[in-house]
């Protein structure tokens, strides 16, 4: 397969659909969630929610910044839930022949720092190349004085400067890690020829018709697209501070790239990945899926395919997709395959406090839960 099967076959006319028979409760569910930081921080939350045979549903609650309520077009950045395109791509070439993804990195790849040359692509997918964490290591700061936003970070630099001794041989050890990603960008480039945003852009955005998405390797979105603002704590002082308008070249430099888009569009990008399969072939499919057993499991109870989370065991049913957090932002892109329910959601606050991030997200996935989960 050399594009997006969707390329082929356009989505058919919208036609008149009947409105989701629980719209209210999702409604009163995406409020519910938000009210504990509520009375903390004026903060937002938007939400999409796919069904066959049902139109959209759409909800928000709270605010991007005062006195501006959220809207169902504005963007989030996504964080995490671009490796779930990235991935994609690598399966779609992986196809093609274009790329081995049982090649160890070094046929593409220089030597790097606490980097072992045997490790595979499969295993940068798949979170197994026992490759420290850049987000873990204690020089990292996601805000603050030093930190220089529109610094575009070599390689080289981040594994001398943030990546520290490996969590065991590959293959051995299961332990997630935006690092790998990292390098995956580096070899997806190398692979295309291209940029990774650009051929994402090609192969899925565009035959896909996810106009609301935005993918750079940093660059924020141009002023067409309305995006939610930000916030985070940068001084520790337990208030929050809009940061709206900060660029993401560093962290792009860092791990992979910036992912920007509504709810709506990451849930069509679920539906069309894993409910209709028009995006890879059966078995890209099934070895995007397929966790690994071997390895010894993640510490935080990851269940990692490639570029994709099993949730189940933490949700209770079948739960796919990932998570994502970023500079202000955390989001999460989900499909419940005995369901056939595709859904994502986004809120803007994330990493910085990371507390009220995870309140905030606990509190969404409770409250979807006792309207979709079961």
């Amino acid at each position: 397969m050399t594009a997006c099967k969707a390329a082929a076959e356009k989505s058919p006319p919208a036609q008149d659909l009947p409105e989701l028979p629980y719209a209210a409760e999702l409604q009163t569910a995406l409020d519910r969630a938000l009210q504990e930081g509520q009375g903390k921080h004026d903060l937002g939350i938007s939400a999409a929610v796919l069904v066959p045979g049902y139109e959209p549903w759409l909800g928000v609650s709270g605010s991007s910044q005062p006195g501006v309520p959220i809207t169902a077009d504005m963007l989030f950045n996504m964080g995490s839930i671009a490796k779930s395109l990235e991935a994609a791509l690598a399966l779609q070439l992986a196809e093609e022949g274009a790329l081995d993804l049982d090649r160890p990195i070094s046929d593409w790849l220089p030597v790097y720092p606490r980097v072992d040359a045997r490790i595979t692509v499969r295993q940068l997918l798949n979170h197994t190349s026992g490759i420290y964490n850049v987000f873990e290591h204690p020089d990292f700061t996601w805000v603050g004085p030093g930190v220089d936003y529109e610094k575009e970070w070599p390689v080289a630099e981040v594994f001398e400067r943030f990546v520290g001794e490996p969590y065991g041989p590959p293959g051995e050890v299961q332990h997630y890690s935006s690092s790998n990603y990292l390098l995956l960008t580096a070899i997806l480039e190398q692979t295309t020829g291209t940029p990774v945003p650009g051929e994402i852009g090609r192969r899925f955005l565009e035959p896909l018709a996810l106009d609301n998405t935005f993918m750079s390797m940093g660059a924020l979105p141009p002023a067409r697209f309305s995006v939610a603002h930000p916030w985070l704590d940068v001084n520790g002082d337990g208030r929050l501070q809009d940061y709206g308008g900060v660029p993401q070249t560093w962290i792009a430099s860092m791990t992979h790239p910036v992912l920007y888009a509504t709810p709506l569009d990451m849930a069509r990008w679920m539906n069309a990945l894993y409910g209709e399969k028009r995006v890879l072939s059966e078995d890209a499919l099934a070895q995007m899926l397929a966790v690994t057993e071997s390895a010894l499991p993640d510490p935080e109870g990851g269940r990692y395919g490639l570029g994709v989370v099993d949730f189940s065991k933490i949700v209770g049913v079948p739960v796919i997709g990932h998570g994502g957090s970023a500079l202000g932002y955390s989001a999460a892109a989900l499909y419940l395959p005995e369901k056939e329910i595709a859904l994502a959601w986004s809120i803007n606050t994330g990493e910085s406090p990371p507390e009220l991030a995870n309140e905030l997200m606990n509190n969404t996935v409770d409250a979807f839960s006792q309207v979709l989960f079961e």
